[in-house]
């Protein structure tokens, strides 16, 4: 029987934190992170991952991280303690900074993979990891078209999977995501708004807003003007936010994509509904590159990430900034502390 099915309760969430692609710079910031929050009482914490890899990457970071060690079997963590659960998913050997490679590839599987079912054994109560290289997982042997829908067939999630992404406060999720422009029409549907706009209020009001006030973005330009553009807006998005708001949720939309983000930026609303990938990632990473975190959505157990990338150009030169995984880690203790405080007792 796990911790998680003896219900066994505890004041403070722990946190698994893993280094992402061991070539990338990933290493380096879990380092700076966990130099950053190693007096932070509110939080455990579960360095997991190999560790040639999280010593290179404290060298790298010029920080000496001396770490009690703990093997797979027996992760017991001690309260206020950082611990470093030893992994061996790729030989020093074959770490090639700055490269996207199959033995990388493996490695960050591997390591998302053990992180992920720590967490549903109740061990962890979410997951942090460092930025990763999508080219790697799929060299490494990924066939899904990205790492959270690879944890979802993983941890055998049935429905949707989706990101959710973070710049100071703001939220925002997608009814599309990792497909190809000229086949989002045909994903627009009355079920994935509404399901995208259920998970966004969940996820918001996990956040600590407790009243969550949420726009859905139009498909076409100025909203379809009345048609004129495209008949979208009437026929699919107008009714599912009709349907939303009926089952109780703040919404207002569709509303044009090239205003709807600065309801967001002046406060109006708390998270927005995009249609596609880039009509929300553009905004947002304008908005603040070096500090938005994804949250994947749809999963049993948090698990967050900074929305940045393994950055191979600068690996090795200890110049990687550490806000955004900072942020993403305290995203993810958040949401994992709520979580537990209603969670029933046994």
């Amino acid at each position: 029987m796990n911790e998680r099915e003896m219900n066994i309760t505890r004041s403070k969430p722990r946190i698994g934190l893993i280094p992402g692609d061991p070539n990338g710079v990933g290493p380096e910031i879990l380092a700076k992170l966990v130099a950053d929050i190693e007096d932070d009482q509110d939080v455990d914490i579960l360095v997991i991952g190999d560790d040639h890899i999280i010593e290179g990457g404290s060298r790298t970071a010029d920080l000496a991280l001396a770490l009690p060690q703990l093997k797979l079997g027996d992760e017991t963590l001690v309260e206020g303690q950082i611990a470093h659960l030893l992994l061996e998913t790729i030989p020093s050997g074959e770490v090639t900074p700055g490269q996207a490679t199959i033995a990388a590839g493996r490695s960050i599987l591997q390591t998302l993979e053990t992180a992920a079912d720590l967490a549903m054994s109740g061990v962890i109560d979410g997951v942090c990891y460092a930025p990763l290289n999508k080219t790697a997982l799929h060299l490494g042997g990924m066939t899904e078209p990205d790492e959270m829908q690879h944890l979802a067939v993983h941890l055998g999630v049935k429905g949707s999977a989706k990101e959710l992404n973070a710049v100071e406060g703001l939220w925002t999720t997608r009814v599309t995501s990792h497909i190809a422009l000229k086949d989002v029409p045909g994903f627009i549907t009355e079920d994935a708004i509404l399901a995208a706009v259920r998970r966004l209020h969940e996820t918001v009001f996990d956040s600590g807003i407790e009243r969550p006030r949420l726009a859905v973005a139009a498909l076409n330009p100025h909203a379809g003007d009345n048609g004129n553009f495209g008949t979208e807006e009437i026929e699919i998005i107008s009714p599912a936010v009709e349907f939303a708001r009926a089952e109780g949720y703040d919404v207002i939309g569709p509303w044009s994509p090239d205003s709807v983000f600065l309801l967001g930026k002046d406060g109006r609303v708390d998270g927005i509904v995009a249609m596609y990938h880039d009509q929300s990632q553009i905004a947002m990473k304008m908005m603040g590159f070096d500090r938005g975190i994804t949250l994947l959505g749809g999963l049993p157990v948090p698990i967050t990430t900074p929305a940045q990338g393994s950055a191979y150009d600068i690996v090795g030169q200890g110049i990687a900034r550490v806000g955004a995984m900072r942020f993403a880690f305290d995203m993810v203790a958040m949401i994992a502390a709520r979580r537990l405080a209603r969670a029933p007792v046994a």
